[in-house]
C-alpha cells in the first residue's frame, strides 16, 4: 500500500508537470525503493536490531511526510478550495456556524484546555499506541499498521484533489484569507484571551505554526483515525480503552471547537471512519503480516 500511494502521487505530478514535479516524482521514487529494501533485507534475514524495527514501524514514520506534501500537491494542481461549500453545508445543516461560534460562547478555560487536549491526543493515538503495540505484541502491531496506515492513505488522496484549508487557517489574520473569509460572510474572530492562557493552546499553537498544512480539511482524519485506533485500544490494550475511546468523542467536539474543522468535515470523518476500518480490516485479512 505504502509503494503503491508513493507511485500514484508520483505519477498524479508527473501528469500535471507544474512547478517542482520532477523533484517530487523522483523522491518518491527513492522512497518506494528504499521500502523495497526494506522488505528485502527482512526477507534475508539480515538484520541489525534498528533496521528490523524501521522496517516494521517506516509506514506510521512517513505519515507526517505524506502530509506535509498534499499542500505542495494541492498547489501545484491549482483546484479550488472547497471551503465556501463547507462553509454552506453548515449553514443548511445548522443554521449557524459551530466552528465560528463555539469558542467564543465556550470561553472558559477548563473547558478550552479539555478541548485541546482531546486534539493533541491524536498524537499519541496514532504514534503512542503504536509504539506500544510494536513492544508488547507485534501481531496487534501488524494488524494496527495496515488498517492505520492504509486509512491515512485514502485520507491523504482525498486531500490532494479536494483541498480544504479549514476556519482557523481561513480565519488568520493574513490579508488574502481575511478577504476570502470576509466575501463569504465570516470576518476572521480572534481568539478569547482565556483560551489563549492555556498551556495546551501554546502548544497546539506551536505545533500549528510548524506543521500545520492548509487543504487537509475535509474529511477529517482526526476524528477518522481517533475512532479506528480506538477499536486497537478496545481490543487490545484493556487499561486505556475507556479513555481513548472517550478522547475520541471528544475530538469530534475539539476539531470544531479549535476552528481545525468544519462540522461537516467531522460528520465525513465518522462516515470515513466506519467505510475505512471495514476496507482496511479486508485487506488485513487478505495480505497483512503477523508474527
Amino acid at each position: 500500500m505504502t509503494q503503491g500511494y508513493l507511485l500514484f502521487v508520483a505519477l498524479v505530478t508527473a501528469a500535471w508537470h507544474r512547478g517542482p514535479w520532477m523533484i517530487l516524482a523522483g523522491a518518491h521514487v527513492v522512497a518506494m525503493l528504499a521500502v523495497h529494501e526494506l522488505v528485502r533485507r527482512d526477507a534475508s534475514g539480515r538484520w541489525l536490531r534498528g533496521w528490523r524495527w524501521l522496517r516494521d514501524f517506516y509506514p506510521i514514520l512517513l505519515l507526517f511526510g505524506l502530509y506535509s506534501e498534499t499542500l505542495v500537491v494541492n498547489r501545484m494542481l491549482g483546484l479550488p478550495r472547497i471551503d465556501p461549500w463547507l462553509i454552506a453545508a453548515d449553514e443548511r445543516l445548522f443554521g449557524w456556524q459551530p466552528a465560528e461560534a463555539l469558542m467564543p460562547v465556550c470561553a472558559q478555560l477548563w473547558f478550552s484546555e479539555l478541548m485541546y487536549f482531546s486534539y493533541l491526543s491524536f498524537y499519541l493515538m496514532v504514534g503512542g499506541l503504536g509504539f506500544w503495540l510494536s513492544v508488547r505484541n507485534r501481531t496487534a502491531f501488524g494488524h494496527f499498521v495496515t488498517v492505520v496506515a492504509g486509512a491515512f492513505y485514502v485520507c491523504y488522496g482525498t486531500y490532494l484533489f479536494v483541498p480544504a484549508v479549514g476556519p482557523r487557517i481561513l480565519y488568520q489574520e493574513s490579508p488574502e484569507r481575511s478577504a476570502f473569509a470576509e466575501r463569504h460572510g465570516h470576518p476572521p474572530r480572534a481568539v478569547p484571551a482565556s483560551v489563549e492562557a492555556g498551556p495546551c493552546y501554546r502548544v497546539l499553537d506551536l505545533v500549528e505554526r510548524h506543521a500545520e498544512i492548509a487543504g487537509a480539511a475535509f474529511p477529517s482524519s482526526h476524528v477518522a483515525l481517533g475512532f479506528i485506533t480506538a477499536w486497537f485500544s478496545w481490543r487490545y490494550v484493556r487499561l486505556v480503552r475507556w479513555p481513548h475511546l472517550v478522547l475520541a468523542v471528544g475530538i469530534c467536539f475539539a476539531t470544531v471547537y479549535t476552528r481545525a474543522h468544519y462540522a461537516v468535515d467531522v460528520l465525513a470523518g465518522l462516515a470515513a471512519a466506519v467505510v475505512l476500518f471495514g476496507l482496511m480490516q479486508r485487506v488485513h485479512r487478505r495480505w497483512g503480516w503477523s508474527e
